[in-house]
């Protein structure tokens, strides 16, 4: 069975007519996977491999939670490990880095709230 990482509670504050932007930085190598971005509302995003997409303002996020899912895989016998960023607005939420010993196919989910400042 594959193993899930999961990252909780995690906030970003933004007002309420500032645009956010997803993204999805692949650092090590051989990292491939896509990422699904579940906001309030019908305008989900889907991402593939490192990416960057506009997930909507902040206003429109606010209700409930955005969740993330990443599927992610990486084959490169010679890479010891997985390390990912994942960035709102140019900054880093969190860096998920796991050693491929202990999961190659990580599958990741993130739980975000969007408060005002």
């Amino acid at each position: 069975m594959r193993k899930t990482y999961r990252y909780k509670n995690l906030q970003f504050p933004v007002q309420d007519e500032t645009e956010v932007t997803f993204e999805v930085e692949f650092i090590s190598d051989g990292n491939t996977g896509q990422t699904v971005v579940n906001v309030p509302g019908p305008n989900d995003k889907e991402l593939e491999n490192s990416d960057k997409k506009v997930i909507g303002k902040g206003k429109e996020l606010r209700d409930g939670f955005t969740i993330c899912f990443s599927d992610i895989a990486n084959l490169v016998p010679e890479e010891d490990e997985i390390k990912i960023n994942y960035k709102i607005n140019d900054t880093t939420i969190v860096q998920h880095v796991n050693q491929k010993t202990e999961e190659e196919r990580p599958i990741i989910v993130l739980a975000i709230k969007f408060p005002q400042p």
